[in-house]
């Protein structure tokens, strides 16, 4: 296993984790026709204008020669007063997950964060992901709530935060 800064040859593959991911953990909490209409060639333009950005950063969880989790992030997309860091994407594949690998990639980019002087940052999740509780394991505290406008529904979801990184501990 290996966590490493993602490169543009990683696009597909990312875009690839990422519509698995979503289907398999989202079904019955997103619309069914959003999750079978992503689109691969869109996510993959998309993770290529990331692993080129100098503010944010991708990682990627590698076994075996292939990708089979990734997490991006970088400055507050919206501006928080506190968290100055953001956890844009983690995912990892279903058969890979619970064997540490998203903590290994969460502090990955904890760790790139500190490189620019961001100490604190949070993550937003869908209210009734099972997974969310992954943060809480990983000292991720428990911020607020708010419910955003997504695909023609309207969808509940939740922030966990970490005022210092170095409390991010699996």
């Amino acid at each position: 296993m290996l966590i490493r800064p993602s490169r543009k040859a990683d696009a597909q593959s990312m875009a690839h984790v990422y519509i698995q991911t979503w289907q398999d953990t989202y079904l019955g909490l997103v619309p069914f026709g959003y999750l079978y209409a992503m689109s691969a060639r869109e996510l993959e333009r998309g993770f290529l204008n990331e692993t080129q950005s100098k503010r944010a950063f991708s990682y990627v969880a590698e076994d075996g020669g292939d990708v089979i989790g990734f997490v991006s992030g970088g400055y507050a997309r919206h501006g928080d007063a506190i968290y100055e860091g953001e956890i844009y994407a983690l995912y990892v594949l279903k058969n890979y997950q619970r064997q540490g690998i998203g903590a290994q990639l969460v502090m990955a980019l904890a760790i790139a964060l500190n490189r620019c002087d961001i100490y604190s940052m949070l993550v937003w999740v869908l209210e009734h992901n099972s997974c969310r509780q992954f943060y809480e394991k990983l000292n991720g505290l428990y911020l607020r709530k708010k419910r955003l406008p997504f695909a023609g529904e309207v969808l509940d979801t939740v922030a966990y935060g970490w005022i210092d990184t170095s409390l991010i501990t699996h």
